[in-house]
């Protein structure tokens, strides 16, 4: 499951359970007009949640393919969740992205958003 809204420019995704190509359909359309409104880099913030398993093929695909073509749309990303391997794979995607990506725990949800608004909208 892949949720996605917006508040004053911050993009806020919500992933939960398997990832799969179907999510994107909803997804990409969604934050592409949000993309399109903003001036600037557009900063989200990820929550994954509890029962966040990762993604199937066919979303890891659609999700490499929308990460290329919406690359110069990036703010700050902020990633928030429980696990080891979710921050393991913040730091390892973060290389990939042209703008910064951070984990946060739940905990530091507010400095999450701090930090992720910080770094969008850029003029």
């Amino acid at each position: 499951m892949l949720k996605i809204d917006e508040e004053n420019g911050l993009v806020r995704i919500f992933a939960g359970g398997d990832l799969d190509s179907f999510d994107y359909d909803r997804f990409v359309p969604q934050f592409e007009r949000i993309a399109d409104r903003e001036l600037g880099t557009v900063p989200m913030l990820i929550e994954l949640a509890p029962d966040f398993s990762g993604w199937d093929l066919g979303a890891i695909w659609r999700d490499l393919k929308f990460d290329m073509k919406h690359k110069d749309s990036f703010g700050r990303i902020a990633v928030i969740g429980d696990s080891k391997w979710e921050e393991w794979g913040t730091k390892l995607s973060d290389p990939l992205f042209r703008a910064e990506m951070r984990f946060f725990t739940r905990s530091e949800r507010d400095v999450a958003e701090s930090w992720a608004r910080e770094g969008g909208l850029a003029s």
